[in-house]
Order: structure tokens, then C-alpha cells, then sequence
């Protein structure tokens, strides 16, 4: 497929080279973090216990990530369009890692026939656009636990499957915000209980999107701007190719 693609038999063979470690050792080449690091202290042959720090961290993301849109889903429209910027975005990342070219560009790792994963985002997107028609502010349907778990759930596979869950604090910054939220309200309302017999808040209410309810702001208003700061998120991660 490489030889396909670039015509050139030299920059061929030097591409052909240049690839196969990245494939063959796919944590530790092209600014990919390298998980098994974590635990040289095992000495020689530490990597074939590189699964022990993975698995757990797979977990925890997959965890985040689809509780992050769960909780993001308290206004209509707000979940499924941040979902389908972030979906895009991950479209793109898995388009150019698929791509040979555009990958050794962008000193990623190529990953062989990854963008196909392209297909299946941008079908998402498509559901989520196509659900946006009815969910839209005053919604007509809604996703419910099943349908947010489910959505953030296949966004954090996705940015695994990429390879770019390092980026994902970035990408689904909506989401880690709305958890931070819940998390300070309930972690400063019963650290101010037990100190003081009445429990404080930071915000009005948590998640954040229903404390700018209580500031007064209509719903639509708050779903566009977290629109937009999803779309500069995701611009500010799509940066983040060309500034490694």
C-alpha cells in the first residue's frame, strides 16, 4: 500500500523503514506516551507488563468520558452537539493516523487501515445531528442515561483506538468541566458541613450548565456558547498535530 501511494522509490523505501517501528513498539515512537516507562523499575522484560498500567488507565477513561457526557446531557441540545464536535475532531485524527502520508507529516503513528474509524465517526455524527433535529431547545425526544452513556462511551474507545487519549483533558474539555463541577460542589458542600454545620456551595446548582440557569441565562444561550467552546477545543487539539 506504501509503495501505491508515494511513487518515489527512494522516499519509498525510506518511508517503508521509517513506519515499521511505528506499528511495531506503538507507546514509545512519535510523541506517543509510553506506558510501560511507568514501570522500569521491573528491570529486563518490564514491557510485557505494560498491560497492568493500561488496562487500569483504559478504565478510568472509558469511565470519565462516558459519565462526562452523561452529566452534560441537563439541556437540550447540549450533549449531542458537543458530542458531534468532538466526533468530528477524532474523524479527523483518525483519517490522518490511517494515512501513511499525512501521518509522516505529522510525526504521528501510522496506524494501518485506522481510517475507517472515519466511516463510523462520521456516522455518529450524523445521529447526533439527525437527533439535534428533535432535541433542540424545546426538545421533543432525549437521550437519557442510556443514550449519553453510550455516546461518551464510544468517544473514549475512539480516542484510545487513535491513540490520542492524552489529548482527551483537551477535546472533551466540556465534559471534564461539567465532572469537575459536580465534583467541588459535593467534595466543598460536605467539607463546609462538617466544619461549620451547614453545608456551602461554589455554584448555584451543579453540573455547570444549571448554574448559569440560576445566573438567568435561556438554555439556548447556554448551549451555543458551549458549542463554540467545544468548536475551539477542538480546534486548540487539532493544533496540538502540527505543534508536536
Amino acid at each position: 500500500r506504501i509503495i501505491e501511494r508515494v511513487k518515489d522509490s527512494k522516499t519509498t523505501e525510506y518511508i517503508a523503514e521509517h513506519k515499521s517501528t511505528k506499528t511495531t513498539i506503538p507507546f514509545i515512537k512519535n510523541n506517543e506516551f509510553n506506558y510501560a516507562s511507568l514501570i522500569k523499575f521491573l528491570g529486563n522484560g518490564y514491557e510485557k507488563w505494560a498491560w497492568l498500567i493500561y488496562i487500569p488507565i483504559v478504565i478510568f477513561i472509558v469511565t470519565a468520558v462516558s459519565n462526562g457526557a452523561n452529566i452534560t446531557d441537563g439541556i437540550d441540545g447540549l450533549a449531542a452537539g458537543v458530542s458531534a464536535v468532538i466526533l468530528l475532531t477524532l474523524a479527523a485524527f483518525a483519517y490522518v493516523s490511517g494515512n501513511v502520508i499525512f501521518a509522516d507529516y505529522l510525526n504521528i503513528m501510522y496506524i494501518p487501515n485506522l481510517g475507517e474509524l472515519t466511516i463510523f465517526s462520521m456516522a455518529l455524527i450524523g445521529a447526533c445531528v439527525g437527533f439535534l433535529w428533535y432535541n433542540a431547545y424545546p426538545a421533543q425526544v432525549f437521550m437519557g442515561d442510556t443514550g449519553s452513556l453510550t455516546l461518551g462511551g464510544v468517544i473514549a474507545v475512539l480516542a484510545l483506538m487513535v491513540r490520542k487519549e492524552l489529548l482527551i483533558p483537551i477535546l472533551c474539555g466540556v465534559f471534564l468541566i461539567e465532572n469537575l463541577s459536580v465534583m467541588a460542589q459535593v467534595a466543598y458542600f460536605k467539607y463546609t458541613k462538617r466544619k461549620y454545620g451547614e453545608g456551602r456551595r461554589i455554584f448555584k446548582m451543579a453540573p455547570l450548565h444549571h448554574h448559569y440557569q440560576k445566573l438567568g441565562f435561556h438554555e439556548a444561550k447556554i448551549v451555543s456558547r458551549f458549542w463554540i467552546v467545544s468548536v475551539f477545543l477542538a480546534i486548540l487539539t487539532i493544533i496540538t498535530l502540527k505543534l508536536r
